[in-house]
């Protein structure tokens, strides 16, 4: 399966990262946090660093303008409905992860694939709580984001070959060196 449209839960310290990067990609990008004011730094810090690439002449300012447009900041996780993957970057709490799983389950489509970006937490136990712990796995970032090239992609004893594959495709595109892990 293609993605074309991913879902980012949490804009703070590793979710702004991972939506800045999706969209640099040229992913379609739905990010969301619990408080306008979470959400308005989080992107601040996206639209300072595109900025910034611009100052230095990385990046011209129509790509910067470009990667800007395609992300879409909201309060709402109604608009997971529509992303192919939705990635879990919210606080290191399992009953917030849990319950936010349980959520996005109702809301996102049948063939969504869900990720947790978590370093510390078991991924089965969250592809557990969920209609679809096949298309389950961990997608593990380094912080920052933007800069740290690797990406493991973590598999629990749920998560089906196509739900790796989608996790290795994804971080090809965002030009991260993938690693494949088993979730402990």
């Amino acid at each position: 399966m293609e993605i074309k449209k991913v879902g980012v839960a949490g804009c703070g310290l590793m979710g702004h990262g991972i939506t800045q990067v999706s969209a640099e990609a040229g992913y379609e990008v739905v990010v969301t946090e619990l408080t306008q004011e979470k959400l308005d730094k989080g992107i601040g810090k996206i639209e300072k660093q595109l900025g910034r690439a611009v100052e230095k002449g990385k990046l011209e300012q129509a790509d910067a303008d470009a990667i800007r447009g395609r992300i879409n900041a909201t309060l709402h996780p109604h608009e997971f409905a529509d992303c192919n993957l939705v990635i879990e970057a919210i606080t290191e709490d399992l009953t917030m992860k849990l319950d936010f799983w349980k959520q996005v389950d109702e809301i996102a489509e049948g063939d969504a694939f869900f990720a947790t970006n978590t370093s510390s937490l078991p991924v089965v136990d969250q592809a557990a709580v969920t209609g679809r712990p096949e298309r389950f796995l961990g997608l593990h970032f380094f912080n920052p984001v933007q800069r740290m090239p690797l990406l493991e992609v973590i598999q629990s004893v749920t998560t089906s070959p196509e739900a790796m594959e989608v996790g290795l495709d994804y971080g090809a595109r965002l030009k991260k060196t993938t690693v494949e892990t088993k979730d402990k």
